[in-house]
């Protein structure tokens, strides 16, 4: 086993060459190469934001992991395959976001195990409360659910744990899909507004639950506005999610036609009637709506932090995991590589949601990549320009580009309006640094 097969096991799907490196080839995993040094760190952010939760750089001297887009510092030196895997180890305890390792040794060598099954491979910052222990509190009021749930693969016992103890769960909206929209466990998407955690049902006395989250998902202000000391969140590791099942229960069990949280009537009120206002220019609603409706068995919608992101998480209908994809961080750029990395690694078709028309820049780069490679990628611009269009021919609009195929750009204009009653509902957004 070669230092690229290990590379795998983490579940970096493939190594992205950066410009003027060596050449040198990882044994074992694929390389991609980049244009340039702005798209191989935006596909790396997209892979590990939107993905497995970790991508790899390399310029066939120096393997830099990317969690998120930190500097990593001088490279750490690795004189064998286990000092590699104990550098990358250590900068996830740590949570430092990335690593750099300078590899001096022959990378046929295999590292040893990877992560643990159930274990998350992120090298994210990690939020910080009270560790769950078993024979701990036995009693809880809701569970906060995090990318980590995800990026573990143990999104089926999360769904156990609900079953078994009758917790809802808030998902945060990078983790949309880890319950359907109608499961009577799902007690809506959280994190995107002030006040999401405390219409779930979070308050000062409250036992909350947190399994698989970063810190950056979790903006200070919503624990503020539950009057909630994040300290006391009980943090669960996402593989001690089956033990918690044997052990926890809930305050009040979700039952099949209870009554929903706040946060879900509340957001039903002002979201509900948009669904049905098909009329041009479209509200974000009603467009997060048509990709839903349209979106192929195995696609998926790419976003990148801003005003169609948050409406993306708010408001597409999840039935399926991976569906649709809310990164926690990132800039300009990242939706399109988002969809790069769909198309390279065979995930089906890509629809790109931005916020403006990616004509310079690192967007601009990334939709040049995209072509070259030859994907078919949809990036669609909600703003103010385009021509107007009614829910139909939105649907049928983003069909006819799937189909042909190839790079295309659709800009749709989207009347914003309503995020004064959103705002009304929920508090201001806090997703992103508000």
């Amino acid at each position: 086993m070669a230092v690229g097969d290990w590379l795998s096991r983490q579940g970096i799907p493939f190594v992205i060459e950066t410009p003027g490196g060596s050449g040198r080839p990882i044994p074992g995993l694929r390389s991609v190469p980049a244009p340039d040094l702005d798209c191989a760190y935006a596909l790396a952010e997209a892979v590990a934001t939107m993905g497995p939760g970790v991508a790899a750089l390399w310029d066939g001297d120096v393997l830099t992991f990317v969690s998120r887009r930190v500097d990593p510092g001088e490279p750490t030196v690795a004189r064998t395959a286990l000092e590699l895997a104990a550098a990358v180890e250590t900068a996830r305890t740590l949570g430092a976001g990335s690593v750099a390792v300078r590899p001096a040794f022959d990378l046929a060598a295999d590292p040893g195990p990877a992560v643990g099954a159930g274990a998350d491979p992120s090298l994210a910052a990690r939020l910080t409360g009270t560790s769950w222990l078993p024979g701990g509190e036995p009693v809880a009021d809701l569970v906060l659910a995090g990318r980590g749930v995800v990026r573990a693969g143990a999104v089926p016992a999360l769904q156990e744990l609900a079953a078994r103890t009758g917790l809802g769960v808030l998902n945060v909206f990078t983790a949309k899909g880890v319950f359907r929209w109608d499961s009577p466990f799902h007690l809506g998407t959280g994190c995107l507004q002030e006040r999401d955690l405390a219409l779930a049902g979070a308050h000062p006395d409250a036992v909350v639950v947190g399994v698989g989250l970063d810190a950056d998902e979790c903006p200070p202000a919503l624990f503020a506005a539950a009057g909630l000391d994040p300290a006391r969140v009980v943090t669960l590791d996402p593989a001690d999610l089956p033990a918690a099942a044997e052990t926890l229960r809930a305050r009040i069990p979700v039952v099949e036609g209870g009554e929903r949280p706040a946060l879900y009537r509340d957001l039903s009120a002002v979201v509900g009637p948009l669904y049905a206002e098909t009329t041009p220019p479209l509200n974000p609603a009603c467009a997060a709506a048509d990709l839903a409706a349209v979106l192929p068995a195995h696609g998926s919608v790419f976003s990148e932090p801003g005003p169609a992101a948050h409406w993306l998480g708010r408001t597409f209908s999840t039935v399926r995991l991976g569906s649709v994809r809310v990164p926690a961080a990132g800039g300009a750029g990242l939706a399109i590589a988002g969809a790069i990395a769909a198309g390279l690694t065979g995930a089906g078709a890509a629809v790109a949601v931005v916020d403006r028309v990616p004509d310079d820049g690192v967007a601009a780069g990334c939709l040049r990549w995209a072509d070259e490679l030859g994907l078919t990628v949809v990036v669609e611009v909600w703003g103010d320009d385009g021509e107007p269009l009614s829910s139909a021919e939105h649907r049928a609009a983003v069909t006819a580009r799937l189909a042909q195929g190839g790079v295309g750009v659709l800009e749709l204009p989207v009347d914003y309006a309503a995020l004064t009653a959103l705002v009304a509902a929920a508090g201001p957004v806090v997703a992103w640094g508000g």
